[in-house]
């Protein structure tokens, strides 16, 4: 972690030399000298990479080296900080203060120059304590310990884990039959899930064995070799093969058969191998690839002679099976609890029945390993060797984990390899799901976010920086770290998870760089040094001031996901004033903190509000830095008490639970996403004044409060409502809810929109939906509780030409759809629900060819009786039934 902490904190020197060089008046040239010596360690920690847990020395120097970039960090930090303080005071004050100020500014020269005789011992002792010849040797000593810990897996391995028959049985099936050309079928899952038992399972099948005329099995793992890995597939291979082979052509005995082939180069290797297996129906099994380099050099060696010759490769990485085949790989999926009971009590009993007191609590403790097979086997190894009692098992349950990975340390070892496997810029964020508590149901918008305000996110040329981020959440889940849990209409992950094990080993890796603690009640200790605390509390946090634990001036980030009891929390979060991330999300206040305003280095505030607020202070727009705002409850706030948010021209993101539209002074340039409920006017104020004021947004989100409307205030807003959306030139996603009327006229709405969302909105008959239709870059339309609408007529040649999503919810006084031929051409998802007056679809929908999956849920009978005789019919999926989510 120590290279992205510098590498952060060089990109923050040279941004704020760029961008706010008048704060560095006085220490200039000290920071930019740091600067520069920043720059030089970097490239030291650039040449060390992999090669740190290997040699002790290395490790030291590069925690040294984190060390030294914190400090630096906090030194520069508190200094904007005091600057900051300074400006703000009057011109009496700045003359009353100047004696402490020139003194502070000694104080940061003397703590730089000291910065930068620490870098320089570390640097320097690279010769003295032999550091470079250290970082050149450990390839063997990696080697050995990859090794080793390959031996330890195979101790815990069980020949045959339950819950793969049907596994085995596709597999297999894919393996034997299909095309004729040689075809790679890959295995992905996170580490422990089996992937090797399954394949050793299918490798030994009696129905394979029989098919294949010649088979081999190579373990390749992160330190791979391409000698040796054909080395061992050709020593696998039949003797009198290669002995006729060899002696055919370069007349070599079988006692020399092994040693001539050690001192082959990798070609010729390549070549020996095709023609031992050219003209033969095989089957190589490549078990745990890290890498497509893997691929890219064994490729050249096996013939395809289209006789179903076939390679299985097993890997936690879906880029590694994308890279070598076409064919989809096979996603190997977790136990579920029966399994894991079955699986558990296979390997604590071993044969034999488990006795009626020790079922509860074994169900509890099986259950605990979350379906991970090689937490089962192993935990099951453990308690086989025990003392088999109620008692003895009750210890257990809730310390599963701990048990797993303390006791018992194969389970961690075999998962930080995922860890170690990953890009230096993913370490950080994989880190960083260990602020969540166990179980917890991450929200992917808010995760990115978070993400972002960390610094953690690259710029890549003109993409945008959330873009960015979920490239790198998709990374981490096709690397079997991250489980998707629901997903997005378009596609994109909505809400995610991360396993229990995998979470302790953020926690256990966080915990060694600083990174993160985890606090809870109980489990303080001093002194914490953590650039994160991610507090999981349920109430029951001791009395005393635990801020006696902490070393602030150290904290970036503080995390809430849980209360922390009956406390000032203004006393809490007052010294930490170098905060970049404030979440507050599950304590409600009664007041604002008053130490928040002070917090000029804040980029993620998230706050709840009890009925009692309705005042967000002018002092907010002190918050120079904050990209992202999220302001939960509160009485409705009125123009002229949230007045200091709309000061704030770095914000990005701004997500307000109640707010009443009026004029802005200032243009907000970055702000991007708009999520709020408003009244539609005050006064004579409306909200499309306030939309003028955000040019750049994308994704905009509006929720109307008025319960009732007149037919003049109807007409107006409709009016003002397409005047303001019409000067969004960017926007890209809609959602609207509870507006009384949009005019058959939308011809103003702007035609870079791709997802709009319609939640009771009255919309005219016909005219809106065909105008809706005509939007040329729209691929998602959801309309909910639209009781206006009573006839669907999708009219026009090519009417809706991207649309590639739409939902219909609770249309209830739709009774019929009308559809000519050439609309919505790239339809491939459509969802029908709660629409009890519609009984009959258009035949074109049927003849849709991009068509892929339609749902019809809670229809009324008659329609639901037309939909199963199509069932049959239909080329696409069709889902008939009922769900309470709608």
């Amino acid at each position: 972690m120590a290279d992205h902490v510098v590498n952060s904190l060089v990109q923050y020197l040279s941004q704020q030399l760029e961008k706010e060089a008048n704060f560095f008046g006085g220490v200039q040239d000290q920071v930019k000298s740091l600067h520069r010596e920043l720059r030089l360690i970097h490239i030291f920690l650039e040449s060390s990479v992999g090669k740190r847990n290997e040699h002790p020395i290395v490790k030291e120097v590069v925690g040294q080296i984190r060390e030294v970039a914190y400090e630096a960090e906090d030194v520069i930090d508190m200094y904007i900080l005091k600057v900051a303080e300074h400006r703000r005071r009057s011109l009496v004050e700045r003359i009353f203060h100047s004696p402490m100020h020139a003194m502070m500014l000694r104080e940061v020269r003397n703590k730089i120059a000291d910065i930068e005789n620490e870098i320089n011992k570390i640097y320097n002792n690279r010769e003295k304590y032999g550091i470079e010849r250290a970082t050149e040797s450990v390839d063997a000593a990696a080697a050995a310990a990859t090794e080793a810990l390959h031996k330890r897996r195979r101790e815990v391995e069980e020949d045959d884990v339950v819950g793969f028959v049907d596994d085995t049985s596709t597999l297999v099936k894919q393996l034997t039959e299909g095309d004729r050309k040689c075809d790679v079928i890959s295995i992905i899952g996170m580490g422990g899930l089996g992937k090797t038992t399954l394949a050793r399972k299918i490798y030994n099948n009696v129905g394979v064995k029989r098919h294949f005329e010649c088979r081999a099995w190579v373990y390749v793992s992160q330190d791979f070799r391409t000698k040796e890995l054909l080395l061992k597939i050709l020593k696998q291979m039949e003797i009198s093969e290669l002995q006729r082979t060899l002696e055919e052509e370069m007349g070599i005995k079988i006692s020399d058969l092994w040693r001539t082939l050690e001192g082959m180069g990798v070609e010729k290797l390549k070549e020996h191998l095709f023609k031992c297996l050219q003209r033969k129906r095989y089957l190589i099994v490549m078990d745990d690839i890290w890498k497509t380099e893997v691929w890219d050099e064994a490729r050249t060696a096996f013939p395809d002679d289209w006789n179903r010759s076939r390679i299985l490769i097993t890997s936690r990485i879906k880029e590694v099976a994308s890279h070598a085949s076409s064919t989809p790989p096979y996603f190997l999926r977790f136990l579920d609890k029966g399994e894991s009971w079955e699986l558990f009590s296979k390997k604590v009993f071993r044969g034999r029945t488990c006795p009626p007191e020790l079922e509860t609590p074994g169900r509890k403790i099986a259950d605990d390993c979350r379906g991970l097979p090689l937490s089962i086997v192993v935990l099951g190894g453990l308690l086989a060797n025990r003392e088999k009692t109620s008692r003895e098992w009750s210890k257990l349950i809730d310390h599963v984990n701990w048990y797993l990975t303390e006791a018992n340390p194969i389970c961690k070892d075999i998962l930080a390899l995922s860890y170690t496997n990953l890009p230096r810029r993913l370490q950080p964020c994989f880190l960083f799901f260990g602020v969540y508590p166990e179980d917890f149901e991450i929200s992917v918008r808010q995760l990115i976010h978070l993400w972002t305000a960390e610094g953690f996110i690259q710029h890549t040329g003109n993409r945008s920086i959330e873009d960015v981020a979920e490239d790198y959440l998709e990374e981490l889940i096709d690397r079997s770290l991250i489980q998707v849990s629901r997903r997005a209409t378009d596609e994109g992950v909505k809400k995610c998870r991360i396993h229990d094990l995998l979470r302790d080993l953020c926690i256990s890796k966080s915990k060694e760089d600083k990174f993160l603690e985890l606090l809870r009640a109980g489990n303080l200790s001093f002194p914490i040094k953590s650039r994160r605390l991610s507090f999981n509390g349920d109430g029951s946090f001791p009395q005393y001031n635990v801020l006696n634990f902490f070393d602030p001036p150290c904290a970036r980030s503080l995390l809430f996901f849980g209360d922390i009891g009956d406390r000032d929390l203004n006393l809490f979060v007052k010294n930490f004033k170098l905060i970049r991330v404030l979440n507050l999300e599950c304590i409600v206040l009664d007041s604002i903190p008053r130490s928040i305003e002070t917090m000029i280095h804040l980029r993620y505030l998230r706050i709840k509000f009890s009925s009692m607020v309705s005042v967000i202070p002018d002092s907010f727009g002190n918050l120079r830095n904050l990209e992202t705002l999220v302001i939960e409850g509160g009485r409705f706030l009125s123009d002229c008490r949230v007045s200091g948010i709309f000061r704030l021209q770095r914000l990005r993101n701004l997500y307000l639970d109640w707010f009443a539209p009026y004029l802005l002074d200032e243009v907000l340039w970055n702000l991007h996403v708009v999520s709020t409920s408003t009244s539609w006017h005050v006064g004579e104020q409306t909200f499309a004044v306030t939309l003028d004021k955000f040019p750049c947004v994308r994704e905009l989100k509006i929720r109307f409060i008025e319960k009732y409307w007149n037919l003049e205030d109807e007409k107006k807003a409709a009016v003002d409502f397409l005047e303001g959306v019409h000067h969004l030139r960017y926007l890209q996603k809609l959602k609207i809810a509870h507006f009384p009327r949009l005019p058959s006229d939308l011809s103003s709405f702007p035609l870079t929109i791709t997802q709009l969302t319609l939640r009771d909105v009255g919309l005219e008959e016909g005219g809106s939906m065909t105008v809706l239709g005509n939007l040329p870059n729209l691929r998602i339309l959801k309309i909910k509780y639209c009781d206006s609408i009573r006839n669907l007529h999708v009219f026009g040649d090519h009417s809706f030409p991207r649309l590639e999503v739409l939902k219909l919810e609770h249309l209830k006084e739709v009774e019929e759809w009308k559809q000519e031929e050439g609309a919505m051409p790239c339809l491939r998802y459509l969802v029908i629900a709660g629409c009890l007056g519609l009984t009959m679809l258009p035949s074109e929908l049927w003849s849709l060819t991009a068509l892929q999956k339609v749902e019809f849920l809670d229809c009324n009978l008659e329609l639901t009786r037309m939909l199963r005789e199509l069932q049959m019919t239909v080329r696409c999926k069709l889902v008939i039934g009922s769900t309470k989510y709608y």
